[in-house]
């Protein structure tokens, strides 16, 4: 069969060579994984572990329990890679796992729920909501955010609320940094919708939390995985320490 067809300077593949790019690409990570679990086995656990993460504020939660992995699996190496497109990372081979807000189901993954993240509202304590027990995205309309970029997944989901109700999302200040977000809201410059996670380890001397009433921000937490990928037994425990301390939090 004829696998590439040359029309004048330019060299298109054809179908029969499609076809055979495709599951020559299906053997060689067969062969991959193959490799991987008797290369463990050969070793005593070593090599890698790329771990992606949606949420760059998860990853300081994460770190006890990455070290406690780490004395027990010493001869891996961790990769934390923080990115807010894990989900192709994971299928694109680029991390072995990840963990990210669920945004629908795919065949091609594990998807392993780990906590419900509830958005609160987080103002200072002088401000005029820091009495409040509780407020409606309706009274949040016209009030000056610091958030994350919109390209993070909680922003996102938090932007999307507003949306769906006819409000435009207006944001002061924008970025990656926790610590600036909340540094602009203890100033009185802005407030902002944060998991209630992160909420619960605010100075509440500085800071207050108010839930949110009637439609708010909720996002699944999960880890995934390829579905087709080899788990050595390093990663499964990996795996069951992230679910236990994340589940275990949201309790």
């Amino acid at each position: 069969m004829t696998l590439f067809d040359r029309a004048g300077k330019k060299i298109k593949m054809t179908e029969a060579g499609k076809l055979l790019l495709q599951h020559s690409a299906h053997a060689l990570k067969d062969l991959q994984q193959a490799k991987a679990s008797i290369e463990e086995l050969r070793t005593e656990q070593r090599g890698s572990l790329r771990m992606g993460i949606a949420l760059p504020e998860l990853e300081e939660p994460l770190q006890e329990m990455l070290i406690h992995f780490h004395r027990l699996f010493p001869k891996i190496s961790l990769h934390i890679c923080p990115s807010f497109d894990v989900t192709e990372q994971v299928l694109d081979n680029r991390v072995d796992m990840g963990i990210t807000l669920h945004a629908g189901t795919d065949d091609r993954l594990v998807q392993l729920p780990l906590r419900t993240e509830n958005y609160c509202l987080i103002v200072p304590v002088q401000h005029v909501f820091s009495s409040r027990s509780s407020i409606t995205l309706d009274e949040l309309r016209h009030v000056p955010w610091a958030m994350q970029p919109d390209y993070h997944p909680g922003r996102r989901l938090v932007e999307k609320c507003f949306r769906d109700r006819g409000y435009r999302f207006a944001t002061v200040l924008e970025t990656n940094s926790i610590p600036s977000i909340l540094r602009w809201v203890q100033e009185g410059l802005a407030v902002t919708l944060q998991p209630g996670s992160l909420a619960a380890v605010l100075d509440h001397s500085h800071f207050c939390t108010i839930p949110i009433l009637r439609g708010a921000p909720q996002g699944q937490l999960e880890l995934i995985y390829r579905s087709d990928r080899y788990l050595g037994e390093a990663v499964k425990r990996l795996i069951e320490k992230i679910q236990a301390m994340l589940i275990e939090r949201s309790n």
